[in-house]
């Protein structure tokens, strides 16, 4: 039986991926690095790669700390005016939070996902997070899922993720955990072969579709 629910973040709990997006390419555009949007969904949002992969990959004379904090400054005041939960995110959490161990998991740093979360009056859903500095390696790698398991000690056979992207699904799959595919406009061409089950969006994530799994 489910006991515990992981959560991502960026386009599952959050509409960031929009906002990642835009911050990034004109990121990179300040600094006269080519970036399209198409390239972000490749390289971000499907593989789970980041700034310091994309550097090494093309060769950039730039600092990994150099570029993602210009990022995070551009993201910062996109997220002023325009960060939006998911549509039934909240709704879902306050749909579980009673039956359920709530967790985040997260490629962003710690720093965005609990501004993220505080902007949009999520945060005290949650019993612990993890994101980006947590662990070594992140998603499709299963580490930041082991991680919570171990931290917070639940067996990852009890565990759902939920989670919108091909990386998360196979992460999850790896850290031997059931999961729930929930495609978005960016990632719809992802892979989600490994998903126990895929919805069109949260208001389908009932309480019974996840004591069923």
């Amino acid at each position: 039986m489910i006991k515990n629910i992981i959560f991502d973040l960026d386009g599952l709990l959050a509409d960031t991926e929009r906002l990642h997006i835009k911050s990034y390419v004109q990121a990179f555009t300040d600094h006269n690095i080519e970036l399209t949007p198409q390239k972000y969904q490749e390289h971000w949002i499907r593989n789970g790669l980041g700034v310091k992969e994309y550097i090494a990959q093309f060769n950039l004379p730039y600092t990994v700390e150099e570029l993602h904090n210009h990022k995070h400054q551009i993201f910062l005041e996109y997220a002023k005016t325009d960060l939006l939960p998911m549509p039934f995110a909240k709704e879902l959490l306050e749909l579980v939070k009673n039956d359920f161990r709530l967790f985040v998991a997260s490629n962003s740093y710690m720093k965005n996902v609990k501004m993220v979360l505080s902007q949009l009056d999520m945060l005290d859903y949650f019993e612990a997070l993890a994101a980006r500095e947590t662990v070594p390696n992140l998603k499709p790698a299963p580490d930041i899922y082991l991680y919570l398991a171990e931290g917070y000690n639940f067996n990852p056979d009890e565990t759902v993720v939920l989670e919108d992207a091909q990386k998360g699904i196979d992460a999850a799959y790896a850290a031997g955990m059931k999961s729930i595919a929930v495609p978005t406009q960016y990632t719809s061409d992802n892979d989600f072969s490994k998903a126990d089950a895929i919805v069109n969006s949260l208001e389908d994530v009932t309480i019974v579709i996840l004591k069923k799994l």
